[in-house]
């Protein structure tokens, strides 16, 4: 008996975590701006898979951080810096509470923003993507 009560709240758990993925505005690249619903950044690599679907890691100085989609307001990617190695892509974040913070994005696996469009299933590389907006 215990062990399908917690079966079942095992799976519960799982449906409420994928039930608050995020939905993003994206802008791209090229200008356009897409709409894209349960949203997730993949970071697999050949061996593992690794997707995060409540925020997305970010470099701040030295450390890693994983800034949770719920406390952005926006995020803006300013530049690649070619100096260091591997490359980074510095953004500016904006916090919910209107506070500014520079950081960079993790090179890590594949880097690939994951999601539904009204035409489908989307993907874009998070090196070809300019702005991030939350949509509450």
């Amino acid at each position: 008996m215990f062990r399908r009560i917690r079966g079942v709240a095992f799976l519960l758990l799982l449906s409420s975590a994928s039930a608050v993925a995020a939905d993003l505005k994206i802008k791209d690249s090229r200008g356009t701006e897409v709409l894209v619903t349960n949203a997730s950044i993949d970071y697999s690599s050949f061996m593992a898979s690794d997707k995060e679907t409540q925020g997305i890691r970010l470099l701040q100085g030295d450390g890693m951080v994983t800034v949770k989609w719920a406390d952005i307001e926006s995020l803006t990617f300013v530049r690649t810096d070619d100096s260091v190695r591997p490359p980074r892509i510095e953004l500016e974040v904006v916090l919910r509470s209107g506070k500014k913070a520079p950081a960079a994005l993790v090179r890590q696996g594949q880097m690939k923003l994951l999601g539904k469009t009204d035409l489908g299933d989307y993907s874009i590389d998070l090196q070809k993507v300019r702005t991030i907006t939350p949509i509450r």
